[in-house]
């Protein structure tokens, strides 16, 4: 679960771009100064998972499996 666009700039506290920059690409930024992890989409838009702030703990997935040929060492 992501969090909405508004969910996102009350967050962040950015809801417009300013200075030739758009408001997803300010969003990136301060997300990356304060140190939330999130996906940025095929369009720039900083994806924030729901569990970043409800506190809950996000599990890594677990590796595929790969033959040893294709894994780099």
């Amino acid at each position: 679960m992501f969090l909405t666009d508004e969910q996102l700039a009350d967050f962040t506290e950015i809801r417009t771009g300013k200075g030739g920059k758009t408001r997803e690409q300010l969003q990136c930024e301060h997300l990356r100064k304060i140190g939330v992890p999130f996906y940025p989409s095929a369009r720039g838009k900083p994806m924030v998972v729901a569990e970043v702030l409800t506190g809950r703990k996000i599990e890594n997935p677990k590796p595929k499996w790969q033959p040893k040929v294709l894994q780099m060492r």
